[in-house]
């Protein structure tokens, strides 16, 4: 729909502009007579960015940008400003930086009459369908500060969550890197120098050192090929992790390998537990609640939430529904019953989610333990056994030769 920049007079005289979405100038006219103005010009404006994949790659708001608007505008809003109001405040602050056309665009929403909830819902790369419910339950329930506020709190606990998993991460990252630099550099400029001596004097390598003298030989001849061809997978994977459905792919690709699976699992409960909670506490309906999260778990092409729903409509327990789907570990499905039984299923769904992400951490942190040493060890062993199978070749062309 065209976005239109308006003026307009007030009953007072003051001078009015603004922004709305309408099919037509006409229907701006309208809506400005409605509002108790007398419109003096509407001009078309270009639409500000709507959709996830409209937004540039390098000019891309980060979750930390969303989190700090989100605190910000729940803080204008308890002080007592109007929703559009505290927008248009925003627009004007250096601090909002990447998010500053989005904002604009969700103030011509609202001016155009749609709720805040809808507006937000045009950007789904921005604000996840979580967000957009706890906001409508806010403006349902006439408590969108207090909402914003939890919002931005759970946004922090889980972006600290996020550093802290990927701090750990790093570690590991980095020594494979480091091992696969040195064994490139091992293969392109230190090896050649044995392949030929080697061929020169027809000496017998095992078939291993034989592998990796024609790896080497074909890396070198082809080295500015290899160089193009490695900074077109690089660049082209960190595109494609930048896309959620390439990166749950990947996730579920992840979990079916023994060693991660676990903490998929782990991760998956505590996403799952953390977002019953705050959705239920926040006054959104179970099966609103579940629809929601059925929808999430759903990208990860994990159907256990969307089965639970249709349990759940039928009359039946979410325990009992969820213990059927194994989506979550026995003692979740235990403490969820008790939340059932004892009305307190909000309380005891966050408990949860601390609990397992707790255990995620100390999982993530283990495995990091484990796979850093085993790398330098893989490597190790490899180039030192290409070194020793090299010279002990060359021992032999020298007693040859003597």
């Amino acid at each position: 729909m065209p976005t239109f920049r308006y003026r307009a007079i007030a009953p007072n005289g003051e001078l009015v502009t603004g922004s709305i979405s309408a099919p037509n100038a006409a229907e701006v006219m309208q809506r400005i007579e409605f509002l108790g103005l007398v419109p003096i010009e509407t001009v078309p404006e270009e639409t500000p960015t709507r959709r996830r994949g409209d937004v540039s790659l390098f000019n891309q708001p980060r979750p930390e940008d969303v989190t700090a608007f989100t605190r910000d505008l729940a803080m204008l809003l308890d002080a007592g400003a109007r929703i559009d109001e505290a927008l248009e405040l925003m627009t004007t602050d250096l601090d909002v930086g990447r998010l500053r056309r989005t904002i604009a665009g969700l103030r011509a929403e609202i001016l155009a009459g749609e709720s805040f909830a809808d507006a937000l819902s045009r950007y789904p790369g921005l604000f996840p369908p979580v967000y957009v419910a706890l906001v409508r339950a806010g403006e349902t329930a006439g408590s969108l500060e207090s909402v914003l506020d939890t919002i931005a709190t759970e946004r922090v606990r889980a972006e600290a969550l996020r550093r802290r998993v990927a701090d750990a991460l790093r570690y590991p990252a980095f020594v494979f890197f480091a091992a696969a630099c040195v064994l490139v550099f091992f293969l392109m400029f230190v090896l050649p120098q044995f392949a030929a001596v080697l061929r020169d004097f027809g000496a017998k390598v095992d078939p291993i050192v034989a592998m990796f003298l024609s790896l080497s030989t074909a890396l070198e001849d082809e080295r500015d090929a290899v160089a193009a061809s490695l900074l077109v997978v690089l660049l082209g994977g960190w595109l494609a992790l930048s896309r959620p459905a390439v990166r749950a792919a990947v996730m579920a690709a992840l979990s079916r390998l023994p060693g991660i699976r676990p903490i998929v699992t782990l991760r998956r409960a505590a996403l799952f537990s953390r977002n019953l909670g705050i959705l239920l506490a926040s006054g959104v309906p179970l099966t609103a609640t579940l629809r929601i999260l059925a929808d999430i778990m759903a990208q990860g092409g994990d159907r256990a939430v969307s089965d639970a729903l249709g349990r759940v409509r039928q009359g039946g327990k979410l325990s009992d529904a969820l213990a059927d789907g194994g989506l979550l570990p026995p003692m979740a499905i235990r403490m969820i019953r008790i939340g059932e039984e004892t009305g307190k299923l909000p309380a005891i769904a966050g408990r949860i989610a601390d609990l397992y992400e707790a255990k995620l951490q100390r999982s993530t942190e283990r495995v990091v333990a484990i796979v850093g040493p085993l790398a330098i060890v893989v490597i190790s062993i490899v180039v030192g056994g290409l070194i020793v199978s090299i010279m002990t070749s060359l021992l032999s062309v020298t007693q040859v030769i003597g």
